[in-house]
């Protein structure tokens, strides 16, 4: 089975203050110890970007982003899906359109991958994707 992670889960597995923080480790956790059902992991290049950004402005602490950004990046079971121009144009005709639902273009690129990638759960701690008929998952 396939899962792409949001930035939420990120962020709050490397911030201690967040109110997701010890399930976003618990979560990991599975992931790291092949206790979930998933064995293809994706997110993106906007996720990290989000992720990395995030983690700046909430902790204001430089090092646990770049720790973050690191661990993404050099993750092996982690595939980085790349946004390019066809599926940013794609997302942004997502994003006019459903003005009903407060997504952000990252979101919109992210359920553009998904869907291009056979990807029907996302581990997020954002309800708005099972609008756009994804399986949304807060915890593994």
């Amino acid at each position: 089975m396939r899962l792409f992670i949001d930035t939420g889960p990120f962020m709050a597995r490397h911030n201690k203050r967040d109110k997701q923080h010890s399930y976003a480790v618990q979560s990991f956790d599975k992931i790291r110890d092949g206790e979930t059902a998933y064995r293809k992991l994706y997110t993106s290049d906007y996720i990290l970007d989000e992720a990395v950004t995030g983690c700046r402005q909430r902790t204001h602490n430089h090092g646990l982003s770049v720790e973050l950004g690191t661990l993404i990046l050099s993750s092996e079971s982690l595939l980085m899906l790349r946004v390019d121009e066809d599926t940013l144009l794609e997302a942004w005709e997502l994003f006019k359109s459903r003005r009903e639902i407060p997504l952000s273009l990252t979101d919109c690129t992210s359920a553009i991958l998904a869907r291009k990638h056979g990807i029907t759960d996302v581990y997020s701690y954002d309800s708005d994707f099972e609008a756009l008929g994804f399986r949304v998952l807060a915890r593994l």
